[in-house]
Protein backbone atom coordinates (compact mmCIF):
# COMPACT_ATOMS: atom_id res chain seq x y z
CA UNK A 1 0.00 0.00 0.00
CA UNK A 2 2.81 2.11 0.44
CA UNK A 3 4.51 1.98 -2.59
CA UNK A 4 1.24 2.68 -4.37
CA UNK A 5 1.15 5.88 -2.64
CA UNK A 6 4.79 6.96 -3.03
CA UNK A 7 4.53 5.85 -6.65
CA UNK A 8 1.26 8.13 -7.20
CA UNK A 9 2.74 10.94 -5.30
CA UNK A 10 5.93 10.67 -7.69
CA UNK A 11 3.71 10.58 -10.61
CA UNK A 12 2.41 13.38 -9.64
CA UNK A 13 5.30 15.91 -8.85
CA UNK A 14 6.36 14.42 -12.35
CA UNK A 15 3.27 15.96 -14.52
CA UNK A 16 3.05 19.29 -11.72
CA UNK A 17 6.98 19.81 -12.48
CA UNK A 18 6.72 18.94 -16.10
CA UNK A 19 3.55 21.58 -16.46
CA UNK A 20 5.12 24.07 -14.68
CA UNK A 21 8.52 23.75 -16.96
CA UNK A 22 6.19 23.88 -19.86
CA UNK A 23 4.08 26.68 -19.09
CA UNK A 24 6.34 29.35 -17.60
CA UNK A 25 9.58 28.39 -18.27
CA UNK A 26 9.77 27.43 -22.51
CA UNK A 27 10.61 30.32 -24.83
CA UNK A 28 7.66 31.36 -26.25
CA UNK A 29 6.66 32.70 -29.88
CA UNK A 30 9.43 33.99 -32.65
CA UNK A 31 11.35 36.44 -30.19
CA UNK A 32 14.70 35.54 -29.77
CA UNK A 33 16.42 34.30 -26.32
CA UNK A 34 18.11 32.33 -24.02
CA UNK A 35 15.86 29.03 -23.06
CA UNK A 36 14.99 29.38 -19.38
CA UNK A 37 16.00 27.12 -16.63
CA UNK A 38 13.54 25.94 -14.11
CA UNK A 39 12.55 28.58 -11.13
CA UNK A 40 15.66 30.37 -12.32
CA UNK A 41 14.81 31.41 -15.61
CA UNK A 42 17.80 33.90 -17.55
CA UNK A 43 18.88 34.53 -13.84
CA UNK A 44 21.26 31.56 -13.71
CA UNK A 45 22.89 32.31 -17.06
CA UNK A 46 23.60 35.35 -17.36
CA UNK A 47 25.66 35.18 -13.88
CA UNK A 48 23.37 37.60 -11.83
CA UNK A 49 22.80 35.07 -9.15
CA UNK A 50 26.30 33.27 -9.33
CA UNK A 51 29.41 34.18 -8.17
CA UNK A 52 30.36 36.22 -10.97
CA UNK A 53 28.35 39.15 -9.68
CA UNK A 54 27.75 40.56 -13.09
CA UNK A 55 25.00 43.48 -13.06
CA UNK A 56 21.71 43.56 -14.53
CA UNK A 57 22.46 46.53 -17.26
CA UNK A 58 25.48 44.67 -18.48
CA UNK A 59 23.31 41.28 -18.82
CA UNK A 60 20.95 43.68 -21.06
CA UNK A 61 23.30 45.05 -22.98
CA UNK A 62 24.98 41.81 -23.59
CA UNK A 63 21.45 40.30 -24.70
CA UNK A 64 21.06 43.63 -27.25
CA UNK A 65 24.35 42.36 -28.90
CA UNK A 66 23.72 38.79 -29.57
CA UNK A 67 20.14 38.45 -29.91
CA UNK A 68 19.48 42.23 -31.47
CA UNK A 69 16.67 45.10 -30.77
CA UNK A 70 13.85 42.65 -29.31
CA UNK A 71 14.28 39.42 -26.91
CA UNK A 72 12.78 37.99 -24.16
CA UNK A 73 14.64 37.74 -20.65
CA UNK A 74 13.17 35.80 -18.22
CA UNK A 75 13.60 36.97 -14.18
CA UNK A 76 12.35 34.02 -12.54
CA UNK A 77 9.24 32.54 -13.83
CA UNK A 78 8.26 36.33 -15.06
CA UNK A 79 8.96 36.73 -18.88
CA UNK A 80 10.10 40.27 -19.82
CA UNK A 81 10.18 41.67 -23.31
CA UNK A 82 12.92 43.96 -23.70
CA UNK A 83 13.07 46.71 -26.48
CA UNK A 84 16.09 48.57 -27.59
CA UNK A 85 14.50 50.93 -30.55
CA UNK A 86 13.15 54.16 -30.48
CA UNK A 87 10.82 53.13 -33.11
CA UNK A 88 9.54 49.75 -31.49
CA UNK A 89 9.13 51.81 -28.62
CA UNK A 90 7.19 54.70 -29.96
CA UNK A 91 4.80 52.07 -31.38
CA UNK A 92 4.12 50.44 -28.69
CA UNK A 93 3.30 53.73 -26.66
CA UNK A 94 0.96 55.27 -29.23
CA UNK A 95 -0.60 52.22 -29.83
CA UNK A 96 -0.99 51.07 -25.98
CA UNK A 97 -4.66 49.98 -26.47
CA UNK A 98 -3.63 47.29 -28.46
CA UNK A 99 -0.84 45.47 -25.96
CA UNK A 100 -1.97 44.07 -22.84
CA UNK A 101 -0.06 45.47 -20.04
CA UNK A 102 -0.04 43.71 -17.26
CA UNK A 103 -1.74 44.31 -13.98
CA UNK A 104 0.84 42.67 -11.63
CA UNK A 105 4.24 44.48 -13.29
CA UNK A 106 2.21 48.17 -13.72
CA UNK A 107 1.85 47.35 -9.74
CA UNK A 108 5.50 46.33 -8.69
CA UNK A 109 6.95 49.24 -10.81
CA UNK A 110 4.63 51.60 -8.93
CA UNK A 111 6.71 51.05 -5.99
CA UNK A 112 9.93 52.46 -7.13
CA UNK A 113 8.38 55.19 -9.99
CA UNK A 114 4.60 55.76 -9.31
CA UNK A 115 4.46 58.39 -12.02
CA UNK A 116 6.53 56.68 -14.48
CA UNK A 117 5.73 56.08 -18.03
CA UNK A 118 5.72 52.31 -17.73
CA UNK A 119 3.14 52.91 -14.84
CA UNK A 120 0.65 54.81 -16.34
CA UNK A 121 -2.38 53.48 -17.83
CA UNK A 122 -4.44 54.90 -20.91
Amino acid sequence: MLSITLAIIVLFLTVVYFYFKSVYFTLRGPIPGMPPQFLFGNLLQAGIISRKSVQLPDVFTQFHARFGDVYQFWYGSMRLIMINSLEDAQHIFSNRHIYDQGDIFTENMKLMNPNGIICLKG
